[in-house]
């Protein structure tokens, strides 16, 4: 009889054990879900953040009157391309070197100020993003729009693609 009751209690304990353990596995299975799907509502987020940061940056530096500083968002590539007015720029040489020419010094670069219109995802490392420009000088304030293509390069975002009107 006591045999039988200590079988019988060691059963119980048994059971509440596995009952125990299953639960921990499904809240395990549950946090390790949510944590998953946080990273990954992270990971579409993060883009935007980062982008708008990078803008902000430039508009710091154009500001500043750096072209060179304005430029480190742009691909320092040949295959990068800026499309304005007067046609296609290839490179980043180039299209440092078309900001000179156009914006010699701080009077004509005034203060530029972007408005960002929109966000658009082209996959998983292109974001296109969509807005105005503003510069604000002594005689005048131009403006217009842009879009530009970002593409993750090396674990960068940079601008691949500058439509400027």
């Amino acid at each position: 009889s006591l045999q039988k009751s200590t079988i019988h209690l060691w059963n119980k304990r048994d059971n509440f054990y596995l009952i125990e353990k299953k639960m921990r596995i499904k809240y395990l299975l549950i946090f390790v879900l949510a944590c998953f799907l946080s990273m990954q509502i992270k990971a579409q987020e993060y883009p935007e953040t980062t982008i708008r940061t990078l803008m902000q940056d430039q508009q710091e530096c154009w500001n500043e009157g750096n072209l060179s500083c304005f430029m480190m968002s742009y691909w320092e590539s040949d295959s990068l391309m800026f499309m304005g007015k007067q046609g296609i720029t290839y490179g980043w040489e180039n299209t440092l070197r078309r900001y000179q020419l156009r914006y010699p010094d701080k009077k004509t670069m005034g203060t530029l100020n972007f408005d960002l219109k929109a966000f658009i995802p082209a996959g998983d490392a292109e974001m296109v993003v969509l807005g105005q420009w503003t510069l604000q000088r002594e005689d005048d304030e131009p403006s217009g729009y842009f879009s530009l293509l970002w593409r993750k390069i090396g674990g960068q975002w940079k601008i691949v693609l500058d439509h400027t009107s």
